[in-house]
């Protein structure tokens, strides 16, 4: 008897709880407080000042979206600057890691107010909120590729930053970065002595992944659980396949396997389309992270020094105890990073 008291009353609190939630993910958040009618839409802000910046941003970027690509919709819709982007007070979607989303129920992009680039991810919001239905034949993640891609096109300014990260993070997941790191250094004869070292960088993601898995996990998705490290690397994934492809097909190239999945009657485009596309078909995980460390510029590269500096900091100390006792000190040493086979190469000087 006791038993079975026991396991209803854990019966009843599990249905309590379960109740409590779903009426929690029931309490949609209130509004910013400030408002602005722009001409393609209500923006709202905690401020007057944000709200009138995004609106102006809005105004530029989404005629700019739907000119770009094919089949697009437009919709009557809201964006809300919010410190925490959300829907609902307690239960509901996480986007913990996001700057951003779009929610198709109530038609309204949510945007991270200190997010780096408001107006590249309201690009990157505005791309999810035009896209019409054939473009739903783009398998698991590849929507996000297209929407960096074309965040990337409308605002140059953030575009290096986002590939560096969105890069930097699909290569950290197949296996890491290698840099060769050239250093030298004035001796009191007038001469340079030089030294160089390869070195792998691995960022903080502990799980390598399948780059094709980027076909199918849908990682953009806020009911799709994935470890932030693992959603980055498959954004990044996503990105590269994209721009492959565009780069060799087009956009409309892009557009035109959807229409052709469609007329097949397919659910999706398959897989070996778009690794043909791509050029990555018969592709391993190595050939995959080659073809990343070659999708980086000397403005990535720069970007991924700052932003993990011991790339330089321990291959200087490390190098430095070794060089011979007349080179000029460590302030005077100056450095080279390239990336191995290709012809990027960023100098680094005291």
């Amino acid at each position: 008897m006791l038993q079975t008291f026991e396991t209803r009353s854990r019966r009843l609190f599990a249905t309590l709880t379960a109740l409590a939630l779903l009426l929690a993910s029931g309490c949609a958040v209130m509004p910013p407080d400030a408002r602005f009618e722009s001409r393609e839409g209500v923006v709202r802000a905690d401020g007057d000042a944000q709200a009138e910046a995004v609106g102006r941003h809005l105004d530029a970027l989404y005629p700019r979206v739907q000119e770009l690509l094919p089949d697009t919709v437009r919709r009557d819709f809201e964006v809300w600057v919010q410190e925490e982007p959300k829907l609902y007070l307690f239960a509901g979607p996480s986007y913990e890691e996001a700057d951003g989303f779009w929610a198709e129920g109530p038609s309204r992009i949510h945007l991270r107010e200190s997010a780096a680039s408001l107006e590249r991810t309201l690009a990157h919001e505005l791309v999810h909120a035009s896209l019409g239905d054939s473009w739903s034949y783009l398998p698991g993640t590849l929507e996000e590729g297209l929407c960096d891609w074309v965040s990337a096109q409308l605002v140059p300014r953030g575009a290096a930053e986002m590939r560096a990260g969105r890069l930097s993070a699909a290569s950290f997941a197949t296996g890491g970065l290698e840099f060769d790191v050239e250093l030298s250094g004035p001796r009191q004869d007038g001469l340079d002595v030089t030294v160089g070292a390869r070195v792998l960088l691995t960022g903080d993601v502990s799980q390598e992944l399948s780059p094709e898995e980027v076909f199918r996990v849908k990682a953009g998705l806020s009911t799709t659980r994935l470890p932030a490290g693992a959603k980055k690397a498959y954004y990044g994934l996503s990105y590269l396949v994209v721009e492959r492809v565009i780069e060799r097909r087009g956009l409309n190239g892009l557009h035109g396997m959807c229409l052709q999945a469609e007329r097949r009657g397919l659910d999706e485009i398959p897989v070996d389309w778009l690794l043909r596309a791509a050029e990555l078909d018969g592709a391993g995980p190595e050939e995959w992270r080659v073809a990343i460390q070659e999708a980086l510029g000397p403005e990535e590269v720069r970007l991924l020094v700052h932003a993990y500096p011991e790339l330089l900091r321990g291959t200087l100390r490390r190098f430095f105890e070794g060089l011979p006792d007349d080179v000029e000190g460590a302030h005077n040493v100056r450095a080279t990073v390239r990336i191995p086979g290709t012809a990027v190469a960023v100098p680094f000087g005291a």
